[in-house]
C-alpha cells in the first residue's frame, strides 16, 4: 500500500458505542456503563478493563463485597462484541442477607465476578469476586476468587457488630471495609475530569462495604465502607450504598430492644467495561 507523505493509514479496527467515548493521551476509550455492543469494524487490538457489580449488605449485617477488578489486557476483536454489566447486589430486610453483585463479561474474553453478599445476623458472607462481610453473632466472611479481589471479615465474637466486606486492595478487617484499587494506578488518563459523564466523583473503584451494629446500652459501633463503599449503620438505620464501581453497599442496623425495627442493607454499585485504543 502506497502511503502518501503526511498522512496517516486508516487504522485497521475502528469501534464504537457505550455510554462515553473520550480521546485522551494517545488512546481512545470507550465506556460502557450498562450492557451494550462493542461495534467492530476491521480487525485489531485493544486493551480492556472490567469489573464485576459491588454486592449488598446485610441487614444487622455484613458489608457486601467489592467486584472482581481486571485490568486492561489486550485482546483481538475482529466482530462486533457482546458487553454484559454486571448488576448491584440488593441489600437484605429483617435480618437477611444481600444478593451478590452480578457479573460483567467482554464477550468471551473477559469475565469479572461480582462481590460476595454480605450476612445477615449470624449468617455467613457470600464468595464472589471479593468475599462480603460475616453478620453479626459470628457470622463467617466470605471467600474472594478471581483477579484482585480479598476475603470478607467475620462478626467479632461475643460483639454485636458485623463482617465488613473485602475489596480490591485488601480484605475487610474490624476497621473496616477493605479498598478499592486507585482508578490512576489503572490508567493515568482515568480522571473525572477526562470522564466528565462516567467518572465524576469517583477515585476509587471495587471497594468492599462496612458493618452493620445493633443499637445497645453504651452503643455498638458499625464500620465504614471502602472509599467509595457503602458504611454501615446501627440502630434501625438502613447501610449506605455503593456509589463508586463495583462497589458494596454497607451493613444496615438494628435497634436494641423490642419491639426489634431493622435496618436494610446498602446496595452495591454495578460494574463497568472500559475499552482502550491506542490512535
Amino acid at each position: 500500500m502506497q502511503i502518501l507523505a503526511g498522512v496517516a493509514p486508516a487504522p485497521s479496527l475502528v469501534i464504537s458505542g457505550g455510554q462515553e467515548t473520550v480521546t485522551v493521551g494517545g488512546f481512545k476509550y470507550i465506556v460502557f456503563t450498562s450492557s451494550g455492543t462493542l461495534t467492530a469494524t476491521g480487525s485489531g487490538n485493544v486493551d480492556v478493563m472490567a469489573c464485576g457489580g459491588g454486592a449488598g449488605g446485610g441487614s444487622v449485617g455484613g458489608g457486601g463485597g467489592g467486584g472482581e477488578l481486571d485490568l486492561f489486557s489486550t485482546v483481538s476483536v475482529s466482530a462486533n462484541v457482546t458487553v454484559t454489566i454486571g448488576a448491584n447486589g440488593t441489600g437484605g430486610a429483617t435480618g437477611g442477607s444481600g444478593t451478590n453483585g452480578g457479573t460483567t463479561t467482554f464477550g468471551a474474553l473477559t469475565t469479572s465476578l461480582g462481590g460476595g453478599l454480605g450476612g445477615g445476623g449470624g449468617l455467613s458472607g457470600g464468595t464472589g469476586g471479593s468475599g462480603g462481610g460475616g453478620g453479626n453473632s459470628q457470622g463467617a466472611g466470605g471467600g474472594a476468587s478471581g483477579s484482585n479481589t480479598n476475603v470478607g471479615s467475620a462478626g467479632p465474637v461475643g460483639n454485636r457488630i458485623a463482617g465488613a466486606g473485602g475489596g480490591a486492595t485488601a480484605a475487610g478487617t474490624s476497621s473496616g471495609g477493605g479498598q478499592g484499587y486507585t482508578l490512576t494506578s489503572i490508567d493515568s488518563n482515568l480522571t473525572a475530569a477526562n470522564f466528565p459523564t462516567s467518572l465524576t466523583g469517583m477515585t476509587i473503584i471495587c471497594s468492599g462495604g462496612g458493618a452493620g451494629a445493633y443499637e445497645a446500652g453504651g452503643g455498638f459501633q458499625p464500620t465504614n465502607g471502602g472509599t467509595g463503599a457503602g458504611n454501615g449503620t446501627n440502630s434501625s438505620t438502613s447501610g449506605g450504598s455503593g456509589t463508586s464501581y463495583g462497589s458494596g453497599g454497607g451493613g444496615g442496623g438494628r435497634n436494641g430492644f423490642a419491639p426489634y425495627a431493622y435496618g436494610q442493607g446498602g446496595i452495591g454499585k454495578a460494574g463497568i467495561v472500559i475499552v482502550r485504543q491506542a490512535v
